[in-house]
């Protein structure tokens, strides 16, 4: 069983970024990975020939622990400069067959061929280096807008991580200005939102406490977050419970997508309870403070939402999560969806049907 921490001392020369190599990026590649910090990951969390992935390729750190493990590598990296010093380090090890690509990444994510592990260092936020890419992570201005595109690369990096495969990302914790920032712990917030969270891994370095190379914070440690590409399992006994309550007290709402396909009888796992209601705040405001009073968290896109703020936060919006988490571990997750054309609604109605004392639609809603 791996340990749930790793003790790093020192890089071994012959994975060592080479200092010619070092000296040329403008920041003395202060912020290069570990290829002994990705191995590990690699040979538990992949299969000889698999694809492994860093979006954040830096100097290829992941890319050569990849090919040495006898995977495929894949990069991307924004920087011009990184890039060609990457490449250099891959030929220097006679790695050639590692595979670089230079652009943004959510962009370069587009078309790309699925990759069974994907595995970065998460550029930081406030680390204090320049760039003039707009594209790049650690350039963004605010904290807010950091998470918003790390939000928008996980969304682009879901599709193309085949099923059953991880992701892994390192990040830290952070001290800007004296004041402390839960980097890791919002990411790892992220990550829960669209992959199976499993757990977290602590690297720990012999960093001198007065280590110049990390001018924000004197930390020893990092955290490496493990996910599973892997569908979440609906309680289906909770969820039905919750419905029949949920249809006496609001008849309005009709249960569509997997879950009206399992009710109908159809051979389907479903993740979560879709319900479509009517695009109508005297039926939605109500309906998320009931939510809210039994133990369900609002979210909309991912962010808090609070069942009195319901109206004003859905202008113009169709959709909603509300999420419990049980004691148990067990958990159920609603999908609250309506449509801006008030017409849709009764036209998708008149098509329902009664399954188990619940109202339904098993055939395709088409909600634009």
């Amino acid at each position: 069983m791996p340990n749930s921490w790793l003790h790093l001392d020192a890089n071994q020369d012959t994975h060592a970024l080479d200092h010619t190599l070092t000296s040329s990026d403008p920041f003395a590649a202060r912020d290069r990975g570990w290829v002994e910090q990705m191995r590990p990951f690699v040979r538990e969390l992949s299969q000889p020939g698999d694809r492994v992935l860093d979006p954040f390729a830096g100097f290829a750190s992941t890319l050569v622990a990849a090919c040495q493990e006898g995977r495929q590598g894949v990069g991307i990296e924004i920087e011009a400069g990184r890039l060609h010093t990457a490449r250099q380090r891959l030929d220097d090890l006679g790695l050639e067959h590692a595979t670089l690509i230079h652009g943004d990444c959510e962009t370069s994510l587009a078309n790309m061929e699925p990759v069974d592990l994907v595995l970065t260092s998460l550029p930081y936020f406030g680390c204090g280096m320049e760039s003039t890419h707009p594209g790049q992570l650690y350039g963004a201005g605010s904290y807010a807008h950091f998470l918003q595109k790390v939000r928008g690369i996980l969304k682009a990096l879901k599709p193309i991580i085949k099923p059953g495969g991880y992701i892994v990302v390192g990040a830290e914790n952070l001290q800007l200005d004296g004041l402390w920032v839960p980097q890791a712990w919002d990411v790892a917030r992220l990550l829960a939102e669209r992959f199976r969270f499993i757990e977290e891994r602590v690297i720990v370095y012999d960093r001198p406490h007065t280590d110049s190379t990390s001018p924000h914070s004197n930390r020893a440690h990092e955290y490496m977050l493990v996910a599973q590409n892997s569908a979440r399992v609906c309680d289906r006994d909770a969820a039905m419970s919750l419905l029949q309550l949920l249809q006496a007290d609001f008849p309005q709402a009709m249960v569509i997508g997997s879950f009206a396909r399992w009710l109908k009888g159809e051979a389907v796992t479903p993740s979560d309870v879709d319900l479509l209601l009517p695009n109508d705040s005297h039926i939605l405001q109500p309906l998320t403070q009931w939510l809210e009073s039994r133990g369900f968290q609002l979210t909309r896109w991912g962010a808090p939402l609070q069942a009195t703020m319901t109206t004003q936060a859905m202008a113009g919006a169709n959709y909603l999560r509300a999420e419990r988490l049980a004691a148990t571990g067990s958990t159920l997750t609603l999908d609250l969806a309506f449509h801006a054309d008030p017409q849709v609604y009764p036209q998708l109605a008149g098509k329902a049907e009664t399954r188990q004392g619940i109202i339904c639609l098993s055939e395709p809603a088409d909600l634009g």
